[in-house]
Parts: C-alpha cells; sequence; structure tokens
C-alpha cells in the first residue's frame, strides 16, 4: 500500500465532490478553474471531521472565485480556535500534487517539494516563498497516519483580511452542511465572526446564502 497521510482541509475542500477535482480533475461548481487531478485517482481511504486548533480567516482576491478572498488558517496554535474541518486519507504523493494544484502549478512541477520529515519535527515546514499556500502545518497522528494541512507562507501579524464571494461562501457552506449536517444557524453563527466576515458581511446576508442553496440536488 501507498504512504499515507491525511490532509486535514478547512475551505472549499470541506465538500467531497470538490475535493475530487484535486483527485480526478475537473471544474468545481462556482470555480473559473479546471483541474488536471493527481497522477494517481484512487480516492480516499477515508475521510472524517477535524478540530483545527488554528484560527480561520479569508484574505487576499482569487480570480478563481470572482476575485474574492479564500480561506486561510493562523500558522500559530490556538487551544481556543475551533476551526471546523475535514480530513481525506490520501496517499502522500497525492497530497504533493493537491498542494502543486492549490498553489496553480501543474501536479508534476518539483518546484514545491514537501519535506514532511521536517515538518514533523518542527510542526511546520515553508515550501514556497512565492505561493498563497507556502507552508504546511502537522496537526498530529490518527490512526499512525500523520495528518498536514497548509497554509499561507506569511506570518500571522501581516494577514489582511477580505471578504470571500458568494460562490466560494456557498461551496464552504455545503462543506460544513456535508461533514458536520450543522443547522442554517450553526453555520451562520459560525462563520459570522470569521475575519475577512465580520463586519463586512451580515448575519442575515449568510443565512440568505444558505437558504438559497437546494442541499439534496447540489452537485460539485
Amino acid at each position: 500500500m501507498a504512504d499515507l497521510v491525511w490532509y486535514a482541509s478547512y475551505g472549499s475542500n470541506l465538500l467531497r465532490g470538490r475535493f475530487m477535482c484535486y483527485i480526478r480533475g475537473g471544474k468545481p461548481e462556482g470555480s473559473s478553474k479546471e483541474y488536471e487531478g493527481c497522477s494517481s485517482n484512487n480516492p480516499p481511504r477515508d475521510d472524517k471531521p477535524i478540530i483545527i486548533p488554528h484560527e480561520l480567516y479569508f484574505s487576499k482576491q482569487s480570480n478563481t472565485w470572482e476575485n474574492k478572498a479564500v480561506a486561510f488558517i493562523k500558522s500559530q496554535r490556538n487551544e481556543k480556535a475551533r476551526t471546523l474541518g475535514r480530513m481525506y486519507l490520501i496517499e502522500k504523493q497525492q497530497f504533493i500534487e493537491v498542494v502543486r494544484q492549490e498553489n496553480s502549478y501543474n501536479r508534476d512541477d518539483s518546484e514545491i517539494e514537501i519535506d514532511f520529515e521536517t515538518a514533523i519535527e518542527r510542526g511546520e515546514a515553508k515550501i514556497s516563498k512565492v505561493s498563497w499556500y507556502g507552508r504546511i502545518i502537522y496537526l498530529g497522528n490518527e490512526r499512525g497516519y500523520p495528518i498536514f494541512t497548509f497554509t499561507a507562507k506569511w506570518d500571522d501579524d501581516q494577514i489582511s483580511p477580505n471578504e470571500p464571494g458568494k460562490k466560494y461562501l456557498r461551496t464552504i457552506i455545503k462543506g460544513l452542511k456535508e461533514t458536520y449536517n450543522l443547522t442554517d444557524d450553526e453555520i451562520a453563527n459560525y462563520l459570522k465572526d470569521v475575519d475577512g466576515i465580520r463586519g463586512k458581511i451580515s448575519e442575515l446576508r449568510i443565512k440568505k446564502i444558505i437558504e438559497a442553496i437546494n442541499f439534496k440536488n447540489s452537485k460539485v
């Protein structure tokens, strides 16, 4: 069996169908970008919820998502933070190729390499000075497999929050519903105080976005 790792997601990849575009290729609903997929198209061996002790925020402007912000977590661990995540048990090479695609590289581009051992030893590893998601964070182990996520290359004191777009929020909301089966009120309460949303998108507007989603017939 191939070496396996857990990839812990916290943004749009909470939605399994959206994440599978990185594995099998395809264009997610709401996104303007088509992904090539991984060299191995094997589905995750497992997936499960994970609470990530790093604070969630939205920043930058992504031309993939309406030129609006996307999700990151702060690099510093915070035991009071409860970012709702979903982790997928995938092949180690798949994780590398997902990170490359997430950073707009070809899946085979060796410019982005990951030193997993360093990430485990130090708690993190820098993988790029130019790409947004240039930092790998080690979150522990589950069933003998290491858990990794990735976030911004910049430090927490350099964060500039920005508002996410409706299509990106819809994808996250569908992922939260799929992973945690939260009520509309629980989802709105979770998102309303996140940096990038707080003071920019009202709780009422979040609830209207949620109410407009037909979860039963949603496809990604």
